[in-house]
């Protein structure tokens, strides 16, 4: 990843420098001084930032960090309501199942915006006690409204839970009104994979039904670390996000955001309404598809295509995930007028 590409993709990520230097760091013990302390200084700086009153790290992906959500949620008394319109709301459906919530589903097409007014109408039918929806639907890039849906849940004493995979990191995020958002390490936190992540606002309830790993309530009353956990994961994402995290940062991913979006629209390659999204679904035609993807990756980005449901839909992604310099985006965008050529 450092031989002049430029990574676009959706993960994993290029990591800096000082990410490498924590990764290539001897391992210290999760029970020492030194890791405790750099530890809670991470969780603290990662509460500050969204605003919530507890973080918690585990071992794993973002899947692990949903499956620790889902099971708090269900420690909560009555039906809920699951949101989807895409591959990951459907996955968040699954594990709801495989878990044995009692809820039922707002399901639309990949693609297709949530109706507030049909969304209300059935937290008021259903009486439904949490409600739990992907704030970035990654599989098409369209955004999900995060405050309006936590209002329309407040307005109904319904708890929201919120899978923010591909927006924590991306932008400054306000997660006060949520009771329980899953974010990952790989993803817009430019770090490498392997760190799970809970931000909670609510008490964290046990069971002896919950999996001792994936027990919020053990991790709460352990001091966030009831087990072994990888000081090198733990201090390289606490390297990326004092990169990642500062207003400049923010201020040059929205900037070139608004950029890559417009020409991808004039493009006609996005048709899905992206938003304020830094995921950028491209399908081509069918007939352009080999041509827009063999230029992408000659032109030196790391772009992603070959997840499953890519495969089979034949489409490309595109996200700004990484801690980036102007001159890369510059590149990048340049890269994408060449496509004109293709789709003219």
């Amino acid at each position: 990843m450092d031989s002049g590409t430029i990574n676009v993709s959706t993960g994993p990520v290029r990591i800096t420098g000082a990410v490498k230097v924590a990764l290539a760091a001897d391992p210290l013990s999760h029970r020492s001084a030194d890791f405790v302390d750099s530890f809670h200084g991470i969780t603290d700086f990662l509460c500050k930032q969204f605003n919530v009153r507890n973080t918690f790290l585990l071992s794993g992906s973002g899947t692990l960090a949903n499956e620790a959500m889902l099971h708090q949620v269900k420690q909560i008394k009555g039906r809920g309501l699951i949101l989807s319109n895409g591959e990951f709301g459907t996955r968040l459906i699954r594990q709801a199942q495989r878990i044995g919530l009692e809820f039922d589903t707002y399901s639309l097409n990949w693609g297709e915006a949530f109706e507030l007014e049909n969304i209300e109408k059935l937290l008021r039918h259903t009486a439904a006690t949490w409600m739990v929806f992907t704030h970035c639907e990654t599989s098409t890039g369209v955004i999900n409204d995060l405050d309006a849906l936590a209002k329309l849940a407040k307005n109904h004493r319904c708890l929201c839970f919120c899978d923010c995979m591909s927006t924590v990191g991306t932008r400054a995020l306000d997660l006060s009104h949520i009771a329980m958002a899953a974010a990952s390490s790989g993803k817009g936190l430019a770090s490498v994979p392997g760190l799970a992540i809970v931000f909670s606002n609510i008490k964290i309830e046990s069971s002896s039904q919950i999996p001792s790993y994936i027990n919020l309530r053990d991790y709460s009353d352990k001091g966030g670390i009831p087990f072994t956990l990888s000081s090198n994961l733990v201090n390289a994402l606490g390297a990326s996000i004092k990169q990642k995290m500062v207003p400049d940062q923010f201020a040059l991913l929205e900037k070139y955001r608004q950029k890559i979006s417009q020409l991808l629209h004039q493009l006609q390659l996005v048709p899905f309404d992206n938003g304020s999204s830094f995921v950028f679904t491209l399908v081509p035609n069918p007939d352009e598809y080999n041509d827009v993807l063999e230029q992408l990756l000659q032109s030196g980005l790391i772009i992603s295509y070959e997840s499953e449901y890519l495969k089979k839909r034949r489409w490309i992604q595109m996200a700004l995930f990484n801690d980036y310099q102007e001159e890369e985006l510059m590149q990048v965008l340049n890269s994408l007028k060449k496509l004109q050529t293709v789709s003219s």
